[in-house]
């Protein structure tokens, strides 16, 4: 896909808000488990930023997925024929194609 293609995907602009308060709330509540059974204690900030991280695609993704894979199978169609993407290798390739479609724009926000 070239540049241009990849400017035509209009994405929901206003990201979702993420409650970070209870991602280290839980965080904390892991590390208070883990000192009860006497296990190694969780590095606290790069757990909490992984798990921060993990939730913002987990929204982005949810939040633009449709509108992505829309325009990633009538790019598709255009390339292929309007009668493309009915076998399951088809399908495997709209889901990879929306993926890396999905985390490009999300890298770029």
């Amino acid at each position: 896909m070239g540049v241009s293609d990849h400017q035509q995907i209009r994405v929901a602009a206003t990201p979702q808000p993420v409650d970070r308060a209870a991602i280290f709330e839980e965080v904390l509540k892991r590390n208070a488990l883990r000192r009860e059974a006497h296990l190694p204690l969780l590095n606290v900030r790069a757990t909490y930023e992984r798990e921060v991280a993990g939730a913002l695609w987990r929204a982005h993704r949810t939040r633009n997925y449709e509108a992505v894979r829309a325009e990633v199978v009538a790019r598709l169609r255009a390339r292929f024929g309007k009668r493309w993407g009915g076998s399951a290798g088809a399908r495997w390739h709209v889901e990879i194609e929306t993926d890396r479609e999905l985390r490009r724009i999300f890298r770029q926000s």
